[in-house]
């Protein structure tokens, strides 16, 4: 799945919608780069390259909001924040990503 989620083809399919979005248990972590494939998080404190994580989140949705839960590891980690590809998810949770991209994008 790495190889799909930085690939210029997989980018093309979901594009990365820029939005903040506040994650679940961590102050200061904040998603700015969205699709179904992963996520950019900014942040004070990056975690290390190959870290793996469970990431729950809430995003805006015919005017609701809806949960996401996903497993994931960091593959790129910068001053800034920490590129996430997400490695295990519900199919529900990757079908509210898949619209919720469709839809603001």
């Amino acid at each position: 799945m790495a190889e799909e989620f930085f690939d210029i083809e997989s980018r093309r399919r979901y594009p990365r919608l820029e939005f903040g979005i506040r994650v679940f248990e961590e102050k200061d972590w904040m998603i700015r780069d969205l699709n179904p494939l992963g996520c950019f998080i900014e942040t004070s404190n990056p975690l290390p390259i190959d870290t793996e994580l469970d990431l729950q989140f809430q995003i805006p949705l015919d005017s609701q909001y809806l949960p996401i839960e996903a497993k994931g590891v960091v593959r790129r980690s910068e001053s800034d924040g920490m590129a996430i590809e997400f490695t295990e998810m519900q199919p529900i949770y990757f079908a509210y990503l898949e619209k919720f991209v469709e839809t603001y994008y």
